[in-house]
């Protein structure tokens, strides 16, 4: 199937205004994201054909317009013609801020913490690309954490990305349609915006920042009413008052009490993160906690790769509802200083560094054929690991009380591809920081991390 003049390899998702597809470019075969007009019918029949191709076409220009290392850049426009719809292609991103929290489409369920240092970092930069935004006069209204990708770069932290403009607003500019019509996301979105979509401001961007951050932090949507939320310090145990002082102006329903814009929003940031880093050093200074303590239960790792479709991978895995071992098994590590890492409580011999970038499927397994060849640490037999044996890399860090943990291997390159597949496409892999397991394009790029028994 192609549209225009790209290949099409997938669906990624379907919105109001249209579809976006995994698409391949001519000639270099480059991946994209390709977006294409198809609106809903009752949206067309609300605001009009013409109109949405407009909005549609603006939303590229005005991605297309800045450049910023947190937005999302628009590569090809296509206005529509002779049968082929309008559509722009942008940067494709395997991973995004929803996937990496577990949020479900009951959006209202538990989702996974991400830790202190992942939460404010992705927040900081989801504040730079809005206030690069703002300073351009537009709001961008409907900042989750779907609309927020995360490109790996080649130290494997995950960048921030900021897309889907579509209901963004210029300043001066009105949104066509029906009055009363909600623009924004449930839950995300800020009390005036609901009321008025006109009346959105930067600080109605930075509302919804506050929702992500807090939920990064908690697991937990924040409660609308503030005398019945949950205060951050009960829920995670590393924080304190400060960090309620900040929701309390960071969720206030009136936007005059709120943060006004990005820049002042991400200052504050950097005072909680300073004193959280003193308080932290002080008291896993105090406890003496260098590791994880007593690794758990020993148990027999499967070694042999298996095909595990999508809907029965937590019960071969055993996983819970946020895809986390039900019955995790913390290695026992013990640096072999030869580039290796023994786990005594499982016999396993792993690299301890790595890929030195993030790899596909395909040239992870590359990697590991140059370390047998090379006979890496002095050692033969090297392969990717299983999802049961890369389980037990898990080290909890990113929950409460966890953060004294040393880790055995570089926390940076925490995404790790495994040797289980999902399909001939597509392969699981495990996030070793945040403790879940879920499954990936095999175009897409994750670190490999060798394990060998011998």
């Amino acid at each position: 199937m192609k549209i225009g003049r790209y290949e099409i390899r997938g669906l990624l998702g379907r919105g109001g205004m249209g579809a976006v597809y995994k698409a391949a470019m001519p000639v270099t075969g480059r991946i994209v994201a390709l977006k294409v007009l198809r609106p809903a019918e009752i949206l067309e029949d609300l605001v009009g054909a013409e109109r949405l191709r407009e909005m549609f076409l603006a939303e590229a220009a005005t991605m297309a317009s800045i450049s910023h290392a947190n937005i999302a850049q628009v590569l090809d426009v296509h206005g529509g013609s002779d049968g082929v719809r309008p559509h722009f292609t942008m940067e494709y991103f395997c991973g995004n801020l929803g996937v990496l929290m577990g949020e479900a489409y009951e959006v209202e369920r538990p989702s996974r913490r991400l830790g202190v240092e992942a939460s404010l970092g992705l927040a900081r930069e989801m504040l730079a690309g809005l206030d690069r935004l703002h300073y351009e006069g537009i709001v961008h209204r409907d900042v989750k954490p779907f609309n927020v990708m995360l490109a790996e770069d080649e130290g494997g932290a995950g960048h921030v990305k900021l897309i889907d403009f579509g209901l963004s607003k210029l300043r001066g500019e009105r949104t066509p349609g029906p009055k009363g019509m909600v623009v924004g996301s449930p839950y995300y979105t800020a009390p005036e915006q609901e009321a008025d979509p006109e009346s959105a401001t930067p600080a109605s961007d930075c509302f919804s920042v506050g929702v992500t951050l807090y939920r990064m932090l908690t697991g937990l949507l924040p409660a609308e009413n503030p005398a019945r939320r949950r205060p951050v310090r009960e829920i995670h145990a590393g924080l304190d008052c400060a960090w309620d002082d900040f929701f309390v102006r960071a969720l206030a329903r009136d936007p005059a009490e709120r943060f006004g814009d990005a820049v002042e929003m991400a200052a504050a940031l950097d005072g909680l993160e300073a004193a959280w880093r003193e308080r932290r050093e002080a008291v896993c200074s105090a406890a003496g906690l260098l590791d994880g303590g007593a690794p758990g239960e020993v148990r027999a790792l499967r070694s042999a790769p298996l095909k595990v479709a999508a809907d029965r991978g937590r019960e071969v895995f055993g996983l819970d509802e946020l895809w986390r071992p039900i019955r995790p098994a913390r290695g026992d590590f013990s640096d072999n200083g030869d580039g290796t890492v023994t786990d005594r409580a499982t016999g396993l011999t792993w690299e301890r560094y790595g890929s030195r970038y993030p790899l596909s499927f395909e040239r992870a397994q590359s990697h590991v054929d140059r370390l047998n060849r090379g006979g890496y640490g002095g050692r033969t037999g090297w392969r990717l690991p299983t999802v049961d044996e890369l389980a037990s890399l898990f080290t909890g860090a990113a929950e409460p009380g966890g953060f004294c943990q040393q880790p055995a291997f570089d926390p940076r390159k925490a995404r790790l591809w495994s040797a289980d597949t999902k399909a001939f496409t597509a392969a699981w892999y495990a996030d070793a920081e945040l403790g879940f397991v879920a499954w990936q394009d095999r175009t897409c790029r994750f670190f490999a991390r060798a394990v060998t028994g011998a």
